[in-house]
């Protein structure tokens, strides 16, 4: 990451610890730890969710200062991105027709962290911030609803490939781009 940032010696930033978060869940998953297996016979890796708190609430607060969001506001921003991640966490760890109902909420917490970053202000040096934030985090949803999690059409594979791709654009590469608005 410091490389690719320009960087020439080591800067602890929300962007490190972002990265490394992100990193220590997929070791985890590797692992095969912290799985249930989904009623189609998928499995489906929760501990995703829970490594999402931590990682994405630090995402929020790299979003609210690049978009010049209020500290208070930024304190609700992070309330919203734990409650959509442990709501995520408890729709893939139930594999009933129950995980709906967390789905839905973590839905609903969701919209409300968007709304927040959607009135954020225009930031001249990243002027596509609130389209990228808005496609790339809407896309996580919608791969949870395809996978095993949800109506199970993508085969765990193809779901967990998704999200690595989706992780690098929506964590790695944003992490590049607003390490540079500092």
């Amino acid at each position: 990451m410091f490389l690719l940032t320009g960087n020439k010696k080591p800067n602890f930033s929300t962007e490190f610890f972002i990265s490394f978060i992100t990193t220590t869940s997929y070791a985890v998953m590797s692992l095969g730890v912290a799985t249930t297996p989904s009623s189609g016979g998928g499995i489906i890796y929760w501990s995703r969710w829970l490594f999402y708190m931590a990682a994405c609430s630090l995402l929020m607060f790299d979003t609210a200062r690049a978009l010049n969001i209020t500290t208070e506001d930024y304190s609700k921003m992070a309330i919203f991105t734990g409650l959509t991640m442990f709501n995520g966490f408890l729709a893939s760890y139930i594999v009933t027709q129950s995980r709906w109902i967390f789905c839905g909420l973590s839905s609903a917490a969701y919209i409300g962290l968007l709304s927040f970053v959607m009135r954020g202000k225009e930031n001249l040096q990243f002027r596509s911030l609130k389209p990228f934030v808005l496609i790339g985090w809407t896309l996580f949803p919608v791969v949870f609803i395809l996978a095993p999690t949800g109506f199970g059409i993508l085969e765990t594979l193809i779901a967990e490939a998704s999200y690595l791709i989706l992780d690098i654009i929506t964590k790695i590469i944003f992490g590049i781009m607003t390490s540079r608005l500092k």
